[in-house]
């Protein structure tokens, strides 16, 4: 038997804003301790890692419910500046937000 870990691709979407993207990601099951968020120029890569441990005192007989992990890479819009990401955990949906860098966002010019 192999112990080579098997990602699966989370859902994921990305929505843009005047000011900044915010990408959603489906992770189900994954606590705070067990999610690995990266960035690496326009690259953004989401790794999880499953540490389900049996409560203490008990014995695991049956699970209907198998833990994965998730794995997945996201190239950035040209847009985004990646110095600005930051992410909330919340019942297992993952939202990062990335400010558009501001000589990129749309402004209002005053005429004379």
């Amino acid at each position: 038997m192999s112990n080579e870990k098997k990602y699966v691709v989370p859902y994921a979407t990305m929505n843009e804003r005047a000011e900044d993207y915010e990408l959603t990601f489906e992770i189900p099951g994954v606590g705070k301790g067990e999610a690995e968020l990266h960035v690496e120029n326009r690259s953004l890569t989401l790794k999880t890692a499953s540490k389900f441990q049996t409560p203490a005192g008990f014995k695991q007989v049956a699970s209907e419910f198998e833990r994965v992990n998730y794995a997945i890479t996201v190239d950035l819009p040209e847009t985004a500046d990646p110095s600005t990401v930051a992410a909330k955990l919340e019942n297992g949906v993952l939202r990062v937000t990335v400010r558009k860098r501001p000589e990129t966002q749309a402004r209002a010019i005053a005429i004379s």
